[in-house]
């Protein structure tokens, strides 16, 4: 063998050896959190099981956070409740359900945000916010254990009221409050009838056009009122004329909450409220531009008076990551999560999840706790959310986020690569 082509080899070698020493304590390090998320698994489905029976509504989740709060603490965390917000979002401009937590690692280095949600329905917790509080607790458990050899910054935020997000007291709060401040990427879970790396959600905005017109009798003088109620319904119907340039998966929905008090009045007063919604929050600005010129054109052409103020708060769409969804599809593999599980969704909801999504890097994984087809917020998803195969899915989800979020805490130049891909995709959100 010639000089040159020993050193080639022994330079292909040596690469050889160091990826050896590198996949060897990494593959330990997974092996010591998989085991200590195991560890935690009975105490945090006590924790799950709690919440679920606490089913408290958005803004009311004082036990719930209180025992989230506690729990990290116990795992080594320093976390921080109350927090303060503008106050136009939610009154006194304290979150006060809301929470940070916080755990430093060895040195500089990423820093993974984990978000955990705990507001119930009416119905209780049929969206399954149990799980997702607790599926980032066991996440969270076992980056823990690993944090003292592990560079970087692990953050646990408790947002409350996601129900209500188009409010703007949850996550619209807390991130105008400064609370995801130093985030390089953020992850999330939510459970449902599949599992899915499918990131959309639709942006929405909603507007309250009040109308306000002239009242006179119908019969013997009409002529001498101005019909509030004709300038509602002109409204409708303009929006239903732009139906038909509007993108496809453009929604805009209303409703009439006043229209008059007797039969034999001209309405002097009406009220319509309306949502737009798309797929990317450009579009749905786009649609509810044109959604506001639609009465606008209805008081012109009535002679009533529009009353309009768009609204403090909206939700925006998520913007999709594909470097960090196919970290998380990899991680999603190794746990042997089925193909035939792995699903895009069909239907689109809103969340103010968006929000934080299109604003940071970030992941919402999905995960199966019922039959395909289940529908969210029924009676039969609160059935799953408490049951033992949704736990079994819980903890699957809890280990996936926590096996990305290792593999970036471990890896600056993955979480680079993900907030440059973050990027790429906002510049062309719209086009």
């Amino acid at each position: 063998m010639k000089r040159n082509e020993r050193c080639v080899w022994g330079r292909v070698l040596l690469a050889l050896i160091l990826t050896v020493l590198w996949i060897a304590p990494a593959a330990a390090d997974e092996k010591t959190l998989l085991a200590a998320i195991d560890e935690q698994a009975g105490n945090c489905k006590v924790v799950s099981e709690k919440i679920f029976g606490y089913k408290e509504l958005g803004q009311q989740e004082f036990k719930s956070s209180q025992l989230l709060i506690e729990e990290l603490r116990k795992l080594g965390f320093n976390v921080t409740g109350d927090l303060k917000v503008p106050d136009d979002l939610i009154k006194g401009g304290v979150a006060k359900t809301a929470f940070r937590a916080e755990m430093n690692g060895t040195g500089p280095g990423p820093t993974i945000a984990i978000m955990v949600e705990y507001d119930a329905l009416a119905n209780g917790h049929s969206c399954g916010h149990n799980l997702i509080s607790t599926s980032g607790l066991l996440a969270a458990a076992g980056l823990a254990r690993l944090m003292k050899e592990t560079p970087g910054r692990l953050l646990v935020i408790g947002t409350p009221d996601e129900e209500r997000g188009s409010l703007g007291g949850g996550k619209t709060a807390l991130l105008e409050g400064g609370h995801f401040q130093g985030a390089d990427v953020v992850l999330i879970t939510h459970p449902e009838g599949f599992w899915s790396t499918d990131q959309r959600f639709l942006a929405m905005k909603r507007a309250t056009f009040t109308f306000k017109g002239k009242a006179a009798h119908a019969a013997s003088d009409p002529h001498k009122g101005v019909n509030a109620l004709r300038a509602a319904i002109l409204t409708f119907n303009a929006v239903d004329m732009l139906r038909e340039h509007l993108r496809q998966d453009v929604r805009i929905h209303g409703i009439i909450k006043k229209g008059g008090e007797a039969v034999n009045v001209v309405p002097a007063l009406a009220e319509a409220e309306f949502a737009a919604r798309a797929l990317d929050t450009a579009t749905m600005e786009g649609a509810y531009s044109k959604m506001v010129n639609c009465a606008k054109a209805a008081e012109i052409a009535t002679g009533a008076t529009l009353e309009f103020k768009e609204p403090r708060a909206s939700l925006k769409a998520p913007v999709a990551v594909p470097a960090l969804t196919e970290l998380m599809l990899a991680k999603m593999k190794a746990q042997r999560i089925p193909d035939e599980d792995i699903k895009d969704k069909l239907t689109f909801g809103s969340s103010d999840l968006g929000n934080v999504a299109h604003a940071y890097p970030t992941f919402n994984l999905s995960f199966k706790i019922a039959p395909y087809g289940t529908a969210g917020h029924s009676d039969a998803m609160r059935e799953a959310a408490g049951s033992e195969e949704g736990w079994k899915a819980t903890v699957t989800a809890g280990k996936i986020v926590a096996l990305a979020a290792y593999e970036m805490l471990q890896n600056p130049a993955k979480v680079k690569e993900i907030q440059e891909s973050f990027k790429e995709a906002k510049a062309q959100e719209g086009k």
